[in-house]
């Protein structure tokens, strides 16, 4: 699901370029500072600091850390779209997936924005923030909602292409499939790290399999 380059499209606008690019580097320092210390615990000082920017000027950005939050899921958002229509075959998607978990087994990560999961440190906080805060359960509901239908379109296209007859219901199972897979796989590398590579590749096989190929129980 990664595409050579997610980066956002150049601007013609000079201020508005350099406005962007301080926007992202302090989202870039308040992802570091939730991952490194969660979200409660992060100051609006610490993240400042960590952006090498004065607090006062941050708040040209963003009001408060819940502002913070919400464009990080924003963010993930464009990027989640950019990146779906590039997902890989099954193999390569299973491989891709194989180097998350060991990525995020090992505590790091992902240093890119078109992971559905960059972080699981990050994913958790936002997660439980959103039991806490109705705004964030909004905007991250309508960010699961579009990434759904992302993945959905970006199926149905692939069964079209190989001539097969669309099943809407089954396009919406094989969508939850895939994201409960990936976000299972999440928390297992938090919780069961030391999974060999053959053990985890062995098991996404099959399910990675049923949600490109639409290999479902009906077909076997």
């Amino acid at each position: 699901m990664t595409p050579p380059d997610t980066s956002p499209a150049p601007t013609a606008n000079p201020a508005a370029a350099r406005a962007d690019a301080q926007r992202q580097r302090i989202l870039d320092a308040a992802q570091r500072c939730f991952v490194a210390h969660g979200f409660h615990a992060a100051s609006v000082s610490g993240i400042a600091a960590e952006a090498g920017i004065s607090q006062g000027l941050m708040y040209r950005y963003f009001e408060n850390k819940r502002a913070m939050i919400l464009a990080l899921i924003e963010r993930q958002l464009g990027a989640d779209q950019r990146s779906i229509g590039q997902m890989a075959p099954s193999s390569e998607l299973v491989e891709g997936l194989l180097a998350c978990y060991q990525t995020w087994a090992r505590g790091e990560s992902i240093s890119r924005y078109d992971t559905a999961i960059a972080s699981v440190a990050l994913y958790a906080e936002i997660t439980a923030e959103a039991q806490r805060d109705p705004m964030v359960a909004e905007v991250l509901r309508r960010h699961d909602k579009h990434t759904n239908q992302g993945i959905c379109a970006w199926l149905r296209a692939h069964d079209q292409a190989r001539g097969k007859a669309v099943d809407e219901a089954a396009l919406r199972a094989r969508t939850l499939l895939f994201r409960i897979t990936v976000e299972g796989l999440a928390m297992r590398a938090v919780r069961d790290p030391d999974l060999s590579a053959d053990e985890v590749r062995g098991l996404l096989r099959p399910v990675i399999s049923k949600v490109v190929d639409s290999k479902t129980a009906r077909d076997e």
